[in-house]
């Protein structure tokens, strides 16, 4: 009796349905890794694709408020008028990658020699690293509001410091040839211990082996940087030129702050060009355009990086 019970047709039928149940519990076990993340990835998708596909779009219409006329899609007229009509984008495309570039370098020179210099330890080294983050703790705009009072021409600090060491003053911001070198001056004090920061991460977490072993072979403090340090902080230097590198290209409150593109277009990236054609000259579909543009260069720059990383790497 007993066992017709266990063999009758209610424990077939569920004999049945006990594989499909197990095969969901481990289908659902094995994915489980995707399927928490994924609420939260559809929600990040939707917010950059929208924005994106929104952007490509406008890019290739004319849409101007001053006009009210309505969006109109025009093709590539926009991107033509900017490679061969607008005298002013190549230049702004010139200003933008010569304040990055420029930035970048001073960065990364004083950054990683105050790296190196923090490298070892002395009595305050804890307060002596506290007081060169503090740059990094103002936010851009306070910093670039502080740094106009010190770059004015005639109540300017800098100027005054100028004339103690006896040097001829200088208009700074409000000067064609200088306005640029300002402005990445500004940049690398303002970004430099950041730089500072990753690299010393990097040496402090460098092998003592190798230091050693050329210690031993008699190898000069120039050999042991190039030889050794130099590739061993690779993985380090490459991360933080591709962070600070997309960051410098994308710099807009800065600029404006401290000159908003003067004089006559002197210090007019990409960014403030952008920025005047949406919100001065109200040409959306214009300064879509733009904007799509400096996206794609951010992202070849940053791609053509990553390439360089992996092809040196693989040596």
């Amino acid at each position: 009796m007993n066992v017709a019970i266990n063999n009758g047709p209610g424990r077939g039928g569920h004999n049945e349905k006990e594989p499909l149940t197990t095969l969901i519990f481990e289908t659902f076990d094995r994915n489980i890794r995707f399927l928490f993340p994924l609420p939260a990835l559809l929600i990040a998708l939707a917010l950059f694709l929208y924005p994106l596909i929104e952007l490509l779009y406008l890019s290739l219409t004319r849409w101007s408020l001053i006009t009210q006329e309505p969006r109109t899609f025009i093709g590539l007229a926009n991107f033509v008028r900017a490679f061969t009509q607008d005298d002013h984008f190549w230049n702004a495309v010139w200003l933008m990658l010569y304040f990055a570039l420029g930035a970048l370098a001073g960065q990364f020179i004083l950054g990683f020699a105050l790296a190196l210099l923090l490298n070892r330890e002395f009595r305050g080294e804890s307060i002596v690293r506290m007081l060169m983050l503090f740059p990094i703790i103002a936010t851009p705009v306070a910093m670039s509001l502080v740094w106009v009072m010190i770059l004015n021409p005639m109540m300017g600090v800098m100027n005054y410091l100028l004339s103690v060491v006896g040097l001829p003053p200088s208009d700074w911001a409000t000067s064609s040839s200088a306005v640029m070198p300002t402005l990445i001056m500004v940049d690398v004090w303002h970004w430099t211990p950041f730089m500072m920061l990753v690299l010393l991460a990097g040496l402090k977490n460098l092998p003592k082996d190798p230091y050693e072993a050329a210690v031993i072979d008699g190898a000069s403090r120039v050999q042991v940087f190039f030889k050794i340090t130099l590739p061993l902080m690779q993985p380090y230097i490459v991360l933080v030129v591709i962070l600070r590198l997309i960051h410098n290209l994308k710099v807009f409150d800065e600029i404006f702050v401290i000159s908003r593109g003067g004089p006559m277009r002197a210090s007019e990236t990409l960014n403030l060009m952008i920025y005047h054609q949406a919100f001065t000259a109200m040409n959306y579909g214009y300064a879509c355009a733009l904007g799509l543009f400096l996206l794609l260069v951010i992202l070849a720059i940053s791609l053509a990086v990553f390439r360089y990383r992996e092809r040196s790497w693989s040596y």
